[in-house]
Formats: structure tokens, C-alpha cells, sequence
């Protein structure tokens, strides 16, 4: 009995640490600023490896098969070095590749002709990883001043602090901002 009760307490302590270390592991935002210097080591990498890159663009699920990132040791060196953004494209292949569309784009400052299209850069690079925001927003634009849904979409509360003209676009003209940003 008194082993039965050891093996428990261990197998209670290794469940607890093992959740302690994935509740404090790196967690993915894509508008973080480590988070855009990950994309820009990534899309240096595509860059520098055009093959692999290929083979990315053809099927982003290839992030996934372990013989293709095993034969690629390139690849699996950077998702090593990048586990946060690994994660994020282990765990949504295509959207990850789609951000590196956007990222080739917008060279990742989202520098664009005007400070407008820039903002509104910023925000569909913010939406593409706030698939649910994204569609609450374009079905009732009004929530981006409801402060209850705000306090429950703290990322959303977030990147409007850091971004006010923004917010203030936003508030002002919510349906036809929100209109541009689907045509965009």
C-alpha cells in the first residue's frame, strides 16, 4: 500500500511539472515583436533554402512529416531554434504559411503607402491569428467598443492599446472599416 501511495505521488508531481513547464512555455502572438522577428529569421530562411521553401509552399503540411523535416536538417535546425513559432506552424501549417505570404509583402513593418493601409496591415496580420475575433467583428463591428467582449478577448484589448489611431478608426467608423478590411 505504501508503494501503491509513492508511485501515485510521483505520478502526481510529474503530471503537475509537466504543466507548469507547458503553462510557462513561449506562447505565440502574432503580433508580438519576437513573434516578427521569428518570421523574419523564417523568411530568411525560405530565402535561403528555396527547395525546402518549395516544398512549403506546395504543401505546408510537410512541417508535420517527420521523414521530410528528418531529410531536411536545415528546416528542422530552425524549428528548433524558433519553438514558438514551430508550434504555430505545427499547429496551422497553412495559416503559417499564409502569414509568410503577408510577411513577404509587407517586409514584416507593414510599411505601405499610407499609415491607413498600414493599420489596417497591422489588424489583418492581427486577425489571421484571431480566427474567432475576426468573425465576430465582421458580423457585428460594434463589438470593438462593447467592453465585455473586450474583457474576454484580452489579445484584441491588447493590440488596440498599442495601436489608438487605429482604435479610434475603428470606433469611429466600425462597419466600413471592418467592410475594407475584408476586401483587403
Amino acid at each position: 500500500m505504501k508503494r501503491i501511495n509513492i508511485l501515485l505521488v510521483l505520478a502526481l508531481a510529474m503530471i503537475t511539472l509537466g504543466l507548469a513547464g507547458n503553462a510557462q512555455a513561449q506562447r505565440w502572438d502574432w503580433d508580438n515583436d519576437n513573434s516578427v522577428a521569428q518570421f523574419r529569421s523564417f523568411d530568411a530562411f525560405m530565402n535561403q533554402h528555396p527547395w525546402i521553401a518549395k516544398k512549403l509552399w506546395e504543401r505546408p503540411q510537410r512541417v508535420n512529416d517527420r521523414d521530410f523535416v528528418k531529410d531536411n536538417k536545415e528546416l528542422k535546425q530552425w524549428l528548433e531554434d524558433h519553438p514558438a513559432a514551430a508550434e504555430a506552424f505545427h499547429g496551422d501549417p497553412a495559416g503559417f504559411m499564409e502569414r509568410e505570404s503577408h510577411f513577404q509583402r509587407y517586409g514584416g513593418d507593414f510599411a505601405a503607402a499610407d499609415a491607413g493601409r498600414g493599420e489596417l496591415a497591422r489588424f489583418d496580420w492581427f486577425l489571421d491569428g484571431h480566427r474567432d475575433i475576426r468573425r465576430d467583428l465582421m458580423r457585428r463591428p460594434e463589438l470593438i467598443d462593447n467592453h465585455g467582449y473586450l474583457d474576454h478577448h484580452h489579445e484584441l484589448q491588447e493590440f488596440l492599446r498599442h495601436h489608438p489611431g487605429l482604435r479610434a478608426e475603428l470606433q469611429e467608423h466600425p462597419r466600413e472599416f471592418m467592410e475594407r478590411e475584408g476586401r483587403y
